[in-house]
């Protein structure tokens, strides 16, 4: 009987251990946020509730020029950290929010999003399970306004894979349009997010999450998807303008953020597929550059060239613009387009005057 006791007690106390390590882990969930005054309590209430016991909390104020701050403010405990900071931009919010956390997991929420209640109690199972892998929700694509629940659900992203170099590859996209993974949807482990390095807040960009994972997932083992588990992303009916979205800096920190993807993938793989994904994303940035910004478009281009070239031309959003492609080509096509837009600009504004 004592054998048989001596035998079973290691086990037992295995097991303990195996559920103290599964209760005591904890979550930190960090939040940059720039006036976000109408959203920061849903997202701040969301990460609240948590159906995971252990989180920590931590939103870090970007300069917002409305009460993001003072809402925020009302939610600080001891559960809760609010910080705030001179407008950096983004990815210089979340470096203050994770240079401050002592999770042994991290998920990131946007201030105007949302996190389904046992996102991250389904996750952390799956990473505990898995060591250094990465684990990846379904999202929620929902409009201001509307129930978050009645959105258009994508669970494209979260797949199994033990080869995050391929993972990341068919991300980028071969065959053409990329595919994206909000990063809300992402848990990740702490030494995971150690090996792969702060955020690249040297240059804003509009990318910048998508180069920061791309770098997490090449430092993992591999994705695990959660089945349950759900990100809600909102989108705005009137998003920002074209000059806005289409800026040179706002370009130009694509191409910041593309260039650091390719120096991190091509390290790993020269695989046919994956040097014709990142030409398609050369390529398309080229495509948006163009004509305003000839430089940047010139310099994209030419790395499209240089990783093999691609046939690749993303499409104009519109029969007519898509037939003149066909047509005149897609740079005639996008001149042609250009000019439309400025002589309509100046006949709104004559307009406005009379």
């Amino acid at each position: 009987m004592c054998v048989i006791f001596s035998g079973i007690l290691p086990f037992v106390k295995r097991c303990a251990l195996i559920i103290q390590q599964t209760v005591t882990s904890k979550v930190s969930i960090l939040i940059p946020a720039y006036n976000a005054e109408r959203f920061v309590g849903a997202a701040l209430q969301s990460a609240l509730d948590q159906s995971w016991p252990n989180t920590e909390i931590i939103l870090v104020d970007d300069g917002s020029k409305d009460q993001t701050f003072a809402v925020a403010k009302q939610y600080e405990s001891a559960k809760i950290k609010i910080l705030r900071q001179e407008n950096r931009g983004a990815a210089a919010a979340r470096n203050v929010a994770l240079h401050q956390a002592q999770g042994d997991f991290l998920q990131y929420l946007d201030a105007d999003d949302l996190l389904s209640a046992g996102k991250i109690a389904e996750q952390v199972p799956l990473l505990q399970a898995n060591p250094n892998c990465v684990s990846v929700s379904s999202a929620m694509y929902f409009y201001d306004g509307e129930q978050p629940g009645a959105g258009l659900l994508e669970r494209s992203g979260a797949v199994d894979s033990d080869d995050p170099v391929q993972f990341l590859a068919q991300l980028l996209g071969s065959e053409g349009p990329t595919r994206t993974i909000p990063y809300g949807a992402w848990l990740t482990p702490r030494a995971v997010a150690d090996t792969a390095g702060s955020w690249d807040d040297s240059v804003r960009s509009p990318d910048d999450d998508g180069e920061y994972f791309a770098r997490v997932t090449l430092a993992s083992s591999g994705i695990r998807a959660s089945q349950t588990g759900c990100y809600y992303y909102r989108r705005f009916r009137q998003g920002g303008s074209y000059s806005t979205t289409y800026s040179e800096s706002n370009l130009r920190g694509r191409l910041h953020s593309l260039d650091s993807k390719a120096r991190n993938l091509l390290a790993r793989t020269q695989d046919p597929k994956t040097r014709r994904a990142l030409s398609n994303r050369y390529a398309e940035l080229g495509f948006n550059s163009y004509p305003e910004f000839p430089a940047l478009a010139q310099a994209a281009l030419q790395k499209a060239k240089e990783l093999g070239g691609t046939d690749y031309i993303p499409r104009f959003g519109t029969w007519k613009g898509d037939l003149l492609r066909r047509m005149l080509g897609w740079k005639a096509a996008k001149r042609l387009n250009a000019s439309y837009h400025r002589t309509a600009n100046r006949v709104r504004a004559i307009s406005s005057h009379l």
